[in-house]
């Protein structure tokens, strides 16, 4: 029966020497293997160090994880754990491998731990002499029991994690048996006071025990207070059995101790309850296929919305699928009905912020106050979540904190040294300005000088405070090469911190309709940058081309930009205005058209693209249009701005095409949608960026 036997460590190469010495001979009896797992420590351990020895390392992830790291590489049947700090009895390994030997209904067994006479004021220990702890510095598994329930669970941060994995594997996969003659004796390790009044953050695992396993809670006190209250007795017990006050030395400890950990114990009851009382409590597997815990901010995930809020409901659904686990910290307003737009999932929870905006009050009557006002509603409520992020951060560490559509880290916590933190936005302020800027003057826009004036303004701020988050941010996730290159020029962001990572769409949802209309579709907001000049000229020379070609726009303005006059210069004769229309009723109608016009001098992605090649429609795009980058050219015919000849030359060729060729043209289309915009497919690219940000998934 082969076994591998894991040890995390960290900065106690001494102490790991020694615990060496009297495994080694054990191991090498069996034919097993030593794995050795260095998380974080200064120096790093030195293999040349560890002869026989499998070395990994990590970057202080926590003890739980960094057996997770030995046990995933584990070649045993057998896994035991023990620790640099302990001295294994001389037949500890053969009598784990023999009670499971003669016991093969047994997941795992657990020995007796014993401590040496010790100073409780001075030292910590632990002991267990009936196995009911699972301590992991006397314990084996099966293999085959440690990864069916996931090794231990990420969640834990602090403390439990020993035990929760023992009741796991005793309640889910088979009995985890105490065996006497299994012994490790764990001597007294000395502390100082402020390590020891750190272990107050206890109280974060505590409450996690007790909100998974309510009825191994005892007592009927809140659980709130439980960590507390115990913290309290168990030093003024101490204190007792001790005789600290026969001591000035030691009353001066035990004052420092009691009050130390018991006042941080009670301020973390007081002020972090709110934010963790209903967190997750579902097992994060440690072990198994690579999953990331994933802290979302951003709008309201709903797969069938349309905009941001469908693209986020879509990535995140697929991640889920794939086992990954989401925490959703979404700002909703009072206009919206339900924010838990992806409904119940495993592995996802919600953390709702309400805010008290609401549309026709006295601060939000007009477009360009209620384009203000809601940004700024939404940005208090995101910096009140950001409260409860850091405190879900502190009690169980996320992988990352994605930040999905919007630039500003409003909602992500001030002091994230330790939180990677990804931004992946749908535009950027700068890019709006510059756009804004130049077309002043074309007289395009209804919008005053005073109107202009203040959205500069608005976005000249919003430029500023993007460029700084964009920069602290671990990384960028942009929709396109072109917005990459303009994050760069714009905000001084690294390259090497820019990936691309387009939006999807539900593929599913739309289908293909033999064609049926000479239309030319325009669809989207009637704003800046959208390149509505182009299409007024493109309406003049239309029956020059074809004398059943038909240009119809959808769309309304922004709350900050309003181009409607540009479709006065439009020719009466072959443009149909329709204002705005549901999705629905946009699909229904491009389905079957003879073109998607998207015309824009700055876009970032560009999702009427994605959604017109999925209804086998092809697009005729300028080279702004992220969406577009990697379509073939049979599809998306692509025209420089202002380029009336080319853009002509391009609807031709879509108008003489006979119908067969429309149809195969259709098809093509929607392989290229299948083949870049299906949630599958960018989440692929998504983890594949995300595992270049972070360190490889566990």
């Amino acid at each position: 029966m082969r076994c591998s036997v894991v040890i995390a460590s960290k900065n106690r190469p001494a102490l790991l020497a020694r615990a060496l010495d009297v495994l080694r001979p054990q191991v090498d009896a069996v034919g097993g293997e030593i794995i050795v797992v260095d998380d974080g420590s200064t120096p790093p351990y030195d293999a040349r160090d560890l002869p026989g020895i499998r070395l990994f390392r990590l970057e202080g992830e926590g003890p739980a994880r960094a057996r997770n790291r030995g046990a995933r590489d584990a070649r045993g049947e057998i896994i035991a754990f023990t620790d640099d700090d302990v001295l294994v009895d001389p037949e500890w390994l053969a009598s784990a491998l023999s009670h499971l030997q003669q016991h093969p209904d047994h997941a795992g067994v657990v020995g007796d731990t014993s401590s040496p006479p010790f100073r409780p004021l001075y030292e910590h220990s632990v002991e267990d002499h009936v196995g009911g702890n699972f301590l992991t510095c006397n314990i084996a598994y099966r293999r085959d029991a440690f990864v069916q329930v996931g090794g231990f669970d990420l969640l834990w941060s602090h403390a439990h994690e020993d035990r929760d994995l023992g009741w796991r594997v005793s309640d889910h996969v088979g009995p985890v048996v105490f065996e006497p003659s299994m012994k490790v004796t764990h001597p007294g390790r000395a502390f100082t006071v402020r390590e020891y009044i750190r272990r107050a953050s206890f109280i974060f695992d505590d409450w996690l025990l007790f909100a998974r396993y309510p009825e191994r809670r005892a007592g009927t006190r809140s659980p709130r207070w439980t960590p507390v209250v115990t913290t309290a007795r168990r030093w003024l017990t101490l204190a007792r059995s001790e005789r600290v006050w026969t001591s000035a030395r030691d009353t001066a400890r035990w004052t420092a101790l009691f009050v130390g950990q018991t006042g941080l114990a009670f301020w973390y009851a007081s002020t972090r309850w709110r934010s963790l009382k209903d967190r997750a409590t579902t097992p994060q597997p440690g072990i198994g296929p690579s999953t990331w815990r994933i802290a979302y901010v951003g709008p309201s995930p709903h797969p069938a919305a349309g905009g941001a809020p469908g693209v986020a409901g879509l990535l995140l659904a697929e991640l889920l699928a794939r086992g990954h686990s989401v925490e959703c910290f979404v700002a909703a307003s009072k206009e919206d009905d339900d924010p838990r737009g992806l409904g119940e999932r495993p592995g996802l929870s919600y953390v709702i912020g309400r805010s008290g905006f609401e549309f026709g009050r006295w601060y939000s009557r007009t477009r360009i106050t209620k384009m203000l006002s809601l940004q700024i509603f939404a940005g208090v409520t995101r910096a009140r979540l950001a409260r409860s992020l850091a405190a879900r951060h502190a009690a169980s560490p996320f992988d990352v904190v994605y930040q999905f559509s919007t630039f500003e880290s409003v909602g992500i916590p001030r002091r994230r040294r330790s939180m990677p933190v990804v931004i992946h936005p749908s535009v950027h302020a700068a890019g709006e300005h510059t756009w804004t800027r130049r077309e002043a003057g074309l007289g395009l826009s209804d919008d005053g000088a005073l109107r202009r004036g203040i959205v500069l303004g608005w976005l000249s701020l919003r430029a500023r405070r993007q460029r700084r988050d964009a920069r602290r941010a671990t990384a960028v996730m942009a929709l396109s090469r072109a917005f990459a290159e303009e994050i760069h020029n714009d905000y001084g962001v690294d390259r090497a911190k820019l990936y691309v990572v387009p939006n999807c769409i539900d593929v599913e949802a739309l289908s293909v309709v033999p064609p049926r209309s000479h239309d030319l579709f325009v669809v989207g907001r009637l704003a800046v940058r959208k390149g509505l000049e182009d299409v007024a000229a493109l309406s003049h020379r239309l029956a020059g081309i074809d004398e059943r070609l038909r240009l119809r726009v959808v769309g309304s303005p922004s709350l900050w930009s309003d181009y409607r006059r540009a479709l006065t210069y439009m020719d009466d004769d072959v443009t149909v205005i329709e204002g705005s229309k549901s999705r629905s009723q946009v699909f229904e109608e491009v389905a079957g058209a003879l073109a998607l016009l998207q015309l824009s001098r700055y876009e970032p992605f560009g999702l009427t693209v994605a959604e017109s090649l999925a209804l086998g429609v092809p697009v005729i795009v300028t080279p702004a249009v992220g969406a577009a980058e990697d379509v073939s050219s049979d599809v998306a015919l692509t025209v420089a701005p202002g380029d009336l000849e080319a853009l002509c030359d391009a609807v031709d060729r879509v108008a003489t095409l006979r119908d067969d060729e429309r149809m195969l043209l259709s098809y093509k289309c929607r392989r290229e949608a299948e083949r870049l915009f299906t949630p599958s497919a960018v989440t692929d690219q998504w983890e594949r960026a995300m595992t270049e940000i972070l360190r490889p998934p566990r």
